[in-house]
């Protein structure tokens, strides 16, 4: 019964230390997003879905926001979407492929980037991802 005592505040420590608590509560994951930072005016984040289904999520996400389309081309690894807010503010959003079942995005709103505005389109596009 001691050694189960002295083993418990030991479990709690590796747990709640690093990344454990990151792996074991999922962070992110449930949205679709495995990691994203935020670097120079853009925002850079990795979406655990395949490249189409991102491209595609993007695409409506943009909508859903009431972005208006300027431009978007794709290959099969890469593709750029132009957008403009209802402010003028230019929005682009930068897809590529990491893996089958990873894409990287690099999101900047304006000019000089916009963080806030960034990640809401980081979540909505989460939030799209995890309705397909």
């Amino acid at each position: 019964m001691v050694r189960l005592k002295c083993m418990i505040p030991i479990l709690l420590a590796i747990l709640l230390a690093g990344c454990a608590p990151l792996i074991i509560f999922g962070a992110g994951t449930a949205a679709g997003v495995a990691g994203y930072k935020y670097y120079q005016g853009a925002l850079t984040v990795v979406f655990q879905a395949p490249f189409m289904n991102t491209w595609d999520g993007t695409l409506t996400a943009l909508q859903e926001m009431q972005l208006e389309i300027e431009s978007s081309d794709h290959d099969l690894t890469s593709g750029m979407i132009h957008a403009k807010r209802s402010d003028k503010k230019e929005v682009v959003v930068s897809l590529s492929y990491k893996s089958a079942e990873e894409t990287e995005a690099l999101i900047r709103v304006g000019l000089f980037g916009n963080k806030d505005a960034s990640i809401a389109i980081k979540d909505r596009i989460a939030q799209v991802l995890a309705r397909q």
